[in-house]
């Protein structure tokens, strides 16, 4: 007994070194489509697990189904559900994390686009501060400028009001003058002639 311990012990700690291979219970479940509601009767197909069919009346154990190939037939009621399969949820929900993996690799880019431009636009605001700032000083300039442009104008139109029918007057003499200065010149160079 004492030379076959070690051995023993040896033996469970080499199995615990190497376990053995997982295994697991298989979920595929195979169904038989007859044509009576009779399960003694030979099945005229054998339907996988994930066969999708139509319940068109039930009788006891047995329920009448069609197939998508429009094949009819009675089937065990105790294998039919209404859940889908774990196949093809799993497909599903493999889609959908491609779906959501693709959409993360999209917000994960924009991200990293918004980063990347974030001092493009801090430059852009600080330029267009900038640009706003030099406006309001030129604002200022021009408000200031102004005054000056209407006290001007303001001297003009002060000027008293009887100088504007003076003036028209004077204009008015300016032109009889030149006329009758231009016809003495035409008559002195012409002998007295008149025209």
């Amino acid at each position: 007994m004492r030379k076959s311990l070690p051995l023993i012990t040896g033996l469970l700690l080499l199995s615990m070194a190497f376990p053995a291979p997982a295994a697991y219970i298989t979920d595929k479940l195979l169904a038989g489509l007859y044509e009576n509601p009779d399960p003694d009767e030979t099945p005229v197909q054998v339907l996988p697990s994930g066969t999708p069919l139509e319940i068109l009346e039930a009788r006891g154990d047995f329920s009448r189904v069609r197939l998508t190939d429009r094949t009819e037939g009675w089937v065990e009621t105790l294998l039919i559900t209404e859940e889908k399969p774990a196949q093809v949820m799993l497909l599903e929900l493999q889609a959908t994390a491609g779906e959501l993996r693709a959409r993360l690799q999209q917000a994960e880019a924009e991200l990293e686009q918004a980063r990347t431009a974030a001092p493009e636009q801090q430059r852009l605001q600080e330029e267009l501060a900038a640009a706003n700032r030099h406006i309001e000083e030129l604002s200022l300039a021009l408000a200031a400028a102004r005054p000056e442009q209407a006290r001007d104008c303001n001297d003009i139109l002060a000027l008293p009001l009887w100088l504007l029918p003076a003036g028209a007057l004077l204009a008015l003499a300016g032109f009889i003058g030149g006329v009758i200065f231009r016809n003495y010149r035409l008559r002195k160079r012409l002998g007295g002639l008149r025209l």
